[in-house]
């Protein structure tokens, strides 16, 4: 298969020193594919040296793209920048390039981590690209004038040439020091207090509230590409990402909750709100399933997203349906309540009055939004940077973003995982740190593969062993 791939190299460079003679097109964009035998593609981007490493697989896996670079971005340093970028991106795009992005949970630049900032829009230097029709190389060169031609050009020539293409992958181990709370247990009993007084006096009907649990590096090298891979195994049906910063920081995470999907003018969303966790067995599994859809406190927590998101879309939808009741979506160390919203959208709604419409949503802030984005900008402890944020794809016919949960950064030293609750009337202060352990439970349990972690005695979080047999 390697000399295969080499021979599909050698071809495309071909190409591109062909391009080297002819004038610039004219055009904004140019996408130019060769074809590629299928390959792992997290092992292609732990074998990279090169920078801005990017990842994006949709929840079916019909779409994936794993990227290098950067051509061209724009960076969004706030909410009201969006529909700016996207105007930008769309006068680039044709039915075949997708843009990849992210944006974080709030452009309050208190909660924004500066190495990401608010957002950022780019096209890939390269991209191996797989779908259900196979797999392709492609590349990004800039064609609107002749400068941005030759030197798109070069840089595309310099990046397949350093590319690694051994396909070996990493084998890395770790040792991870004891998870470091923020919140801690004290002071989030607190919050919840605090969130059940906005509760109590009308001013809140919901807000999510959250923590980081971060771990420093002591010895070794994580690999976040094998922890990727196994953690979207143990979650099939869920969206992946990562995105690297220019310094060397990875976000990356396995969520299963979409924002919105968009083919042409049907829309799909969902409100995923309400969780349990899984059973040690098939028939307590069964039994916490039909809790969860029969608990009050979790039903109306659901109720509460999907009354939002559907109340904002019939502004824009001149057809709108939704489930007639909830279903459970069953993941490794959780379940969640879920209800599937469909519409069909009205002639001339862009992609980025969609985002502005739905994001974020109740799911991950709380409702009313503007005051429980607020609570959360006043009284969180630690900045969420692009935790609860959206992240995904920009095309012509399609475009599609998750919300950024089931998430982790992994910086130089450290490594920090984030979790969030839902807090209405009834909440319980133990019970929801209880949650945060169970949403955080398969990645820690990942870990496994890779990593030690430090003061197993712990009684709370000593070890990704212990949090995966709480959760189980």
């Amino acid at each position: 298969m390697i000399e295969e791939v080499r021979s599909q190299l050698a071809e495309l460079t071909e190409r591109l020193r062909q391009l080297r003679l002819s004038d610039a097109p004219g055009q904004a964009l140019v996408r130019i594919e060769q074809p590629l035998p299928m390959i792992n593609l997290f092992n292609w981007l732990a074998d990279q040296t090169l920078p801005g490493k990017s990842y994006w697989q949709d929840r079916e896996s019909d779409y994936k793209v794993a990227g290098l670079g950067k051509v061209w971005r724009f960076r969004v340093k706030e909410q009201s920048e969006v529909n700016t970028c996207f105007q930008k991106v769309d006068a680039m795009l044709d039915k075949a390039t997708r843009c990849l992005g992210y944006l974080s949970f709030s452009d309050s630049q208190k909660m924004i981590w500066p190495e990401f900032g608010y957002g950022e829009f780019f096209f890939p230097v390269i991209e191996v690209v797989q779908t259900r029709k196979g797999c392709s190389l492609a590349c990004h060169l800039l064609g609107h004038d002749e400068r941005s031609w030759s030197t798109s050009i070069e840089k595309v020539l310099d990046y397949l040439a350093r590319a690694n293409w051994t396909l070996a992958g990493t084998d890395s181990h770790c040792l991870l020091g004891t998870p470091e709370f923020t919140p801690d247990n004290e002071h989030w009993a607190s919050l919840i207090g605090k969130a059940l007084e906005g509760v109590e006096s009308g001013a809140l009907k919901k807000v999510v509230l959250s923590r980081e649990a971060r771990m420093n590096l002591l010895e070794g090298q994580l690999d976040p590409w094998s922890l990727l891979y196994h953690w979207q195994l143990a979650n099939p049906r869920s969206y992946v990402f990562a995105f690297e910063s220019d310094q060397g920081s990875l976000f990356f995470g396995c969520s299963p909750e979409r924002l919105f999907r968009r083919v042409d003018h049907v829309v799909q969303t969902e409100a995923l709100a309400g969780t349990t966790r899984r059973g040690s067995d098939r028939d307590e599994d069964f039994k916490l399933e039909l809790r969860l859809l029969n608990d009050s406190k979790n039903v109306h927590e659901n109720r509460l997203v999907l009354e939002d998101i559907r109340t904002r879309l019939e502004s824009i939808c001149s057809d709108l349906e939704f489930d007639r009741s909830h279903s459970v979506v069953k993941l490794k160390t959780i379940q969640h309540l879920r209800q599937l919203i469909r519409g069909v959208l009205k002639e001339g709604v862009s992609d980025s009055q969609l985002l502005s419409l739905l994001h974020p949503t109740p799911a991950v802030g709380g409702e009313p939004r503007a005051v429980a984005r607020h609570f959360i900008e006043e009284h969180e402890v630690y900045n969420r940077g692009l935790y609860a944020g959206t992240c995904g794809v920009l095309g012509k016919k399609c475009s599609e973003f998750t919300v950024s949960i089931r998430s982790a950064l992994l910086e130089e030293k450290q490594f920090t995982v984030f979790s969030g609750a839902g807090i209405v009337n009834g909440s319980d202060a133990r019970d929801e740190w209880q949650e945060l352990h169970n949403k955080i439970g398969t990645v820690l349990s990942l870990l496994d593969h890779q990593a030690s972690v430090k003061d197993v005695s712990n009684p709370i979080i000593g070890s990704s062993h212990d949090l995966s047999h709480q959760a189980s």
